[in-house]
């Protein structure tokens, strides 16, 4: 009876406490699930695994075991059991954090943001300014946040913004110490803009190595590649970009690639008069035109130009470059040939006469042979193009002279001789008027009192109320926007030719330019800074004097 009567008191979870049972199994499954995540997260952040994981293992086995031995009663225990667990847990956090960039950071206030976003679920919002095109044409989807390469994509689209925003042509990421050097071209003008810690400059290089599809391992040979990026519904726009290696870590250079265009004679940066006697040349049937400048003074584009005023469909035109900037219609244009066994620049030359051009673009002009050649071309009645690299319109003269070994032949074949370098325009948003002193007049032979005011860009910053510089939108603070060429120009006439033909002295030839009111290049350039196109500073940049090379070759 007593035995029936304990066993009926005996009810189920007399002696276990089923709720309590289950809190501390899925307390402990979490316990372990954390566990694994600290195991395999420590290994990804590189710090010491062995360690979290003992300190990890040992604080659990120490609340579990006070979970069961203290006489404590449960809701005592339970706090103690969370409290000890969130310490060690959080601990580790915060020192993983610390180890990583801000992007991988976890429990931080953007990154619990962002799980509540949509993000997290895969729906990236449509708010990038950039877009990245492999070199293979596909599209680049935007990185996670947590994804290993969104560090570098968030870095690498703020360099590539911002060298599309301030019209850079050429950029390179240098590596110094533990900071790396970024130098901007604009408007062919070199400058340091800022520095970038190493783990951001590496992360942004390798980013845009993947994008060009380049062994990103590599970090010591040479590579070379392409990729692409569109701005909302701007044109895409194509970047170069170059690696290599050194001691110091792996250096990137970007160039911009600007859609190959050929300028119209109108367009080149050649003043009226300038126009009207350059057109008067080109029209004629047969002669010798050099054209020269200094390298990457932009020849080549006023070659193309020049070449473009004769009629392809009626005339048969060739072309023999270095290196081509654009497809010309109807034209036939041939890459001189630079391999081992090639042969000489003058005989290829030769071989490009063999298919009778009415006329001809030379890109070059490096051997006495190909100034020969052309010459006797000109005499049988074709029109030359030749590129020369020269100082001045009396330089390349001198040059042509000596390569051809013939005055006669020169002042019977030779029509025109330009010479340009470029520089910038000032930029038309921000530009400032002032008044020159007298003294500036004089220096630069002007006449006093006749001209009113020169243009400069802005000497003087504004500021918005949290003391940042406001920027000319147009120009990005520089000052000047776009470039163009000015032009030194001599025409042949017929009292210079019979100078050339009788071996007159360097003087004479000089005396006799002046008094046919040839325009030195500076005195061009000053019709510019008169006409408000560009500034002083920019002309006496531009100006200075450089010395050409023994052999002129292709710009």
């Amino acid at each position: 009876m007593n035995v029936e009567m304990l066993a009926e008191s005996v009810e189920l979870g007399g002696y276990i406490c089923i709720w309590k049972l289950i809190t501390f199994v899925v307390l402990f499954g979490f316990w372990a699930w954390i566990g694994q995540w600290l195991d395999k997260d420590a290994k990804a952040v590189n710090t010491n695994r062995s360690f979290w994981n003992n300190i990890y293992m040992g604080a659990g086995t120490l609340i579990f075991a006070l979970w069961f031995l203290l006489p404590a009663p449960f809701l005592v225990v339970l706090p103690m059991f969370l409290v000890i667990w969130a310490t060690v847990t959080i601990i580790y956090i915060l020192h993983r954090n610390a180890r990583v960039p801000d992007n991988k950071t976890i429990l931080t206030r953007d990154h619990i943001r962002w799980v509540l976003s949509s993000e997290s679920r895969g729906k990236v919002e449509s708010n990038l300014r950039l877009e990245f095109i492999s070199v293979n044409d596909n599209e680049l989807p935007t990185p996670h946040k947590m994804d290993d390469e969104y560090y570098g994509y968030v870095l690498a689209e703020e360099l590539i913004y911002d060298l599309w925003m301030r019209r850079v042509s050429h950029a390179r990421i240098i590596p110094q110490g533990e900071e790396y050097k970024v130098q901007y071209v604009i408007d062919g003008i070199a400058s340091i803009e800022n520095e970038l810690d190493r783990e951001d400059a590496e992360a942004a290089i390798k980013y845009l190595k993947a994008v060009a599809g380049l062994d990103t391992k590599d970090r010591r040979r040479p590579q070379t590649g392409s990729f692409f990026t569109i701005k909302t519904s701007e044109e895409k726009t194509t970047w170069n970009i170059f690696t290599s290696g050194s001691t110091r870590g792996e250096e990137l250079s970007l160039e911009r690639v600007e859609k190959a265009h050929v300028l119209s004679l109108a367009m080149i940066g050649l003043h009226d008069k300038q126009l009207k006697q350059v057109e008067q040349e080109i029209l004629k049937p047969q002669g010798v035109v050099l054209v020269t400048g200094m390298p990457k003074s932009g020849v080549t584009t006023s070659l193309y130009s020049f070449i473009r005023r004769h009629d392809a469909f009626t005339h048969n035109i060739y072309s023999l470059e270095m290196k081509t900037l654009s497809d010309l219609d109807n034209i036939t244009q041939n890459l001189i040939d630079v391999g081992p066994d090639a042969p000489s620049h003058a005989r290829q030359l030769q071989t490009a006469f063999h298919s009778d051009p009415d006329t001809m673009l030379v890109g070059f002009c490096d051997e006495p042979d190909m100034a020969k050649m052309g010459t006797k071309a000109a005499i049988s009645g074709k029109k030359l193009y030749f590129g020369m690299e020269a100082n001045g319109v009396l330089d390349a003269l001198k040059r042509w002279m000596e390569m051809v070994g013939d005055n006669k032949k020169v002042a019977k074949t030779l029509l025109m001789i330009t010479n340009q370098k470029i520089l910038r325009k000032l930029c038309f948003e921000c530009r400032e008027a002032y008044t020159p002193d007298a003294n500036t007049l004089k220096k630069l032979n002007l006449p006093v009192g006749k001209v009113r005011s020169f243009y400069r860009p802005p000497t003087e910053l504004l500021y918005d109320k949290k003391g940042n510089p406001i920027l000319c939108e147009n120009c990005q603070g520089t000052g000047y926007f776009g470039r163009t060429a000015v032009f030194e120009t001599l025409i042949l006439s017929d009292a210079l030719k019979a100078l050339i033909a009788e071996s007159a002295s360097w003087d004479a030839l000089r005396t006799q330019c002046r008094k046919e009111r040839m325009l030195y290049l500076q005195e061009q350039a000053l019709r510019k800074v008169i006409e408000g196109d560009t500034s002083i500073k920019e002309v006496l940049r531009i100006t200075t004097n450089q010395k050409a090379k023994k052999n002129p070759v292709e710009k």
